[in-house]
């Protein structure tokens, strides 16, 4: 019988949740070290679940020296946990008090296994975080710069000195992506070809794609890959009533704007989006609308071509067929 413990991560510590015969909980604290994670581990009872929120990087050497002992763990997302407080009339929150949250949702949800992704894989989420905050800080101080253009007086030793934080950062920038290019296709030269082979999607979007979806391995359908990633509508419907309110965004944001350019591009040069999105606009939706609708096709066809091993091809006829899990 599966033993659920709940753990609350934060930076130094993690806050545990140890179930008693007697029905209460035995809370201990531990570092958010290796060292301590291994005496946690070795201090867990028999057949336990762990179960934790995804906290970012805080989170991660826990979920990684779990797995590694082949420890069955389940991580959530934060958003679960709190509604789940205020089902059970929480009132007060400490990390103690979160980590016996956990274990009950545990107990009552039994949430499933998280399998954790491949050091392949989490050396490409580092590469693409470091990519993302150059790009942050590329743009700062590009406005930076821009804002002191006006002055009346400049300090040319200010101008020089940003001008040199640009020129390394703009370098940065060209030799991170060129690094994740090819750290991509040296390790998914599949995936990367069959995804480059749709119009729209550039290697930019695919190596996105590869990364946040761990390869596509975590999901058993595009509708959940879409849902995800967070393009899929939110519907709200109470009698008579049925709304549409926007998207669900539950995903990377990055990841859905990259998408959301590529639709431009698919509507001119991908004839199934095309189609899509001329059908839309004649049925009278409106632009954004039909362009998400697109994002969804992309991601349709992204997932069956990587999913079923096999090239796209414009004029592919579907067929019904059930898909080969990995």
């Amino acid at each position: 019988m599966k033993t659920y413990v709940g753990i609350d991560v934060s930076k130094d510590t993690l806050a545990v949740a140890l179930p008693t015969s007697e029905g209460s909980w035995k809370l201990r604290n531990f570092r958010n070290t290796p060292e301590a994670i291994r005496k946690l581990i070795s201090a867990l009872p028999a057949q336990p679940q762990v179960v934790l929120e995804a906290t970012g990087s805080y989170s991660v050497l826990l979920t990684y020296l779990l797995c590694q002992a082949q420890v069955a763990v389940s991580v959530i997302n934060p958003k679960q946990s709190h509604h789940f407080a205020k089902l059970q009339l929480s009132v007060t929150k400490t990390d103690e008090g979160d980590a016996v949250l956990l274990a009950r949702y545990g107990q009552l949800v039994q949430p499933p296994l998280y399998t954790m992704e491949s050091e392949t894989l989490l050396c490409l989420k580092q590469k693409r975080t470091l990519l993302r905050q150059y790009k942050k800080q590329q743009r700062a101080l590009a406005n930076l710069q821009h804002s002191f253009s006006p002055l009346p007086v400049q300090d040319e030793r200010v101008q020089s000195s940003l001008q040199q934080m640009l020129t390394y950062v703009h370098q940065s920038i060209a030799e991170v992506t060129a690094e994740i290019e090819q750290w991509t296709q040296q390790h998914f030269p599949e995936q990367l070809r069959r995804l480059t082979s749709i119009r729209g999607i550039s290697t930019t979007i695919a190596t996105a794609l590869i990364e946040v979806t761990g390869g596509f391995r975590q999901f058993h359908s595009a509708k959940a890959l879409a849902k995800y990633i967070g393009v899929v509508p939110i519907v709200y419907q109470s009698g008579k009533t049925q709304v549409t309110k926007g998207i669900c965004k539950t995903g990377d944001p990055q990841l859905r704007a990259l998408l959301y350019v590529a639709s431009w591009a698919a509507i001119r040069y991908n004839k199934p989006c095309q189609l899509l999105y001329q059908r839309l606009k004649a049925a009278g939706k409106a632009s954004k609308v039909a362009l998400m609708a697109v994002v969804n096709k992309l991601l349709r066809q992204a997932f069956a071509v990587v999913t079923y091993e096999q090239d796209y091809d414009p004029d592919y006829q579907p067929i019904l067929r059930t898909k080969t899990c990995f």
